[in-house]
């Protein structure tokens, strides 16, 4: 799968069956990533895409040694499935901005 991570659009993204589906983000305290909300189109959906755009987001946040800041609900929920990654998370809270996809 190739994910593209969009400077200029603040998200992580790949094109899959129905569409793109995206982490959008914004920076948060310390330059970290604000993972605030995950969207994959209903026809790619049960296919682990959300999972694959975390673990880019986690992997381009190492290389960049900054923090996630998890507010969107699937990113929290990710993280709370994979402790073992826990690590790279802040402390700082993000807005409390939900977004429902």
């Amino acid at each position: 799968m190739n994910i593209r991570h969009d400077v200029s659009g603040q998200r992580f993204a790949t094109t899959v069956q129905g569409g793109d589906a995206h982490i959008l983000y914004r920076r948060g305290p310390n330059n970290a990533y604000d993972l605030y909300a995950t969207y994959v189109p209903v026809e790619s959906r049960g296919q682990n895409i959300a999972e694959q755009l975390v673990r880019e987001a986690i992997h381009i946040a190492k290389e960049e040694k900054v923090q996630i800041i998890a507010t969107c609900p699937y990113v929290a929920s990710w993280f709370r499935k994979h402790p073992e990654e826990n690590k790279i998370l802040s402390t700082e809270s993000g807005d409390s901005i939900i977004q429902v996809f």
